[in-house]
C-alpha cells in the first residue's frame, strides 16, 4: 500500500502535535479514493484539519459544478495543486461508482452536544472503532441482532 504518513502535513507542511519536535496541527488521515466510494483499503495521506476540510468543500463544489476558488485563497500555486488533485480524486472515485449497488450509502445528520458527548465517552471502550461514524455503525448493527437475530 502506498500510504504517505507524514510528521508533518501534505499539503502547508505543518507539523502535527505528534512529530518529534511536536508542533501545533492535529492529523487526519486522508483516504485518496474515499471509503465510501471503495477507497477502504487504499491509499492514505496525512493532512492537517484545515486542509483535510478543504479538499472535502472543494470536492463538494467539483460536484455541484460550482466555484470552489474561495476554499484557495491565500494558499501557494503549490498547496493549491495539491489541493486540487486531492479533490478531484475524490470527485472522479464518486462520479466512477455513482449508480454502484454495492455503494456505501452517504447519511448526513446533525448530533447534538449531549449525543456528541455520549459517542465521546463510548470511543475509550471501543479503541478499535476509529470513527464517530464507525461507533455509530457498530451500536446500529448491535441493536439490529438484538432484535432481529437474537
Amino acid at each position: 500500500m502506498n500510504h504517505l504518513f507524514l510528521d508533518h502535513c501534505w499539503v502547508c507542511e505543518r507539523r502535527f502535535v505528534t512529530a518529534v519536535p511536536p508542533g501545533n496541527e492535529q492529523e487526519e488521515r486522508h483516504h485518496i479514493i474515499p471509503r465510501k466510494a471503495g477507497g477502504e483499503d487504499g491509499p492514505q495521506v496525512s493532512l492537517c484539519l484545515a486542509h483535510h476540510t478543504a479538499l472535502h468543500k472543494i470536492a463538494t463544489r467539483l460536484s455541484s459544478k460550482r466555484p470552489y476558488f474561495e476554499f484557495l485563497r491565500g494558499e501557494s500555486p503549490e498547496r493549491q495543486k495539491k489541493l486540487l488533485w486531492l479533490a478531484s480524486q475524490v470527485h472522479n472515485a464518486f462520479e466512477l461508482t455513482r449508480d454502484d449497488p454495492n455503494k456505501s450509502v452517504s447519511v448526513l445528520f446533525v448530533l447534538d452536544q449531549e449525543h456528541k458527548q455520549m459517542i465521546d465517552k463510548l470511543r475509550p471502550i471501543y479503541p478499535q472503532l476509529k470513527s464517530r461514524e464507525a461507533l455509530l455503525s457498530f451500536a446500529l448493527k448491535n441493536l439490529y441482532n438484538k432484535h432481529f437475530l437474537e
